[in-house]
């Protein structure tokens, strides 16, 4: 399993990674859960991804795995930064049209 580091403030998040090879992903993401993935036996989500550009120059995957409590871990961290977009968020109240 590995582990996942998050990031909530993404903003230069990847400026580490400036000097390496860019893919990028546009045949989109597979994320899977398995019901046994870890060998504990509790789940685990497996992320893949298609490296196959149109040209098929480079037809390779990425496969990682992670538990589903780290995934959901993430999830939540972002949620809690960011709120959750699928839940229409209260704006500000009304103003008041007294004087």
């Amino acid at each position: 399993m590995i582990g996942i580091k998050i990031i909530l403030q993404g903003d230069g998040a990847f400026g580490d990674w400036a000097d390496r090879k860019i893919h990028h992903v546009r045949h989109g993401l597979r994320i899977a859960g398995l019901d046994n993935g870890m060998e504990s036996g509790a789940p685990s989500v497996m992320i893949g991804i298609d490296l196959g550009g149109d040209d098929k120059s480079d037809n390779g995957v990425v496969m990682a795995e992670t538990s589903l409590a780290l995934f959901l871990t993430t999830a939540d961290a972002l949620k809690a930064k960011f709120g959750d977009p699928r839940i229409e968020q209260p704006g500000p109240p009304p103003k008041s049209d007294a004087n």
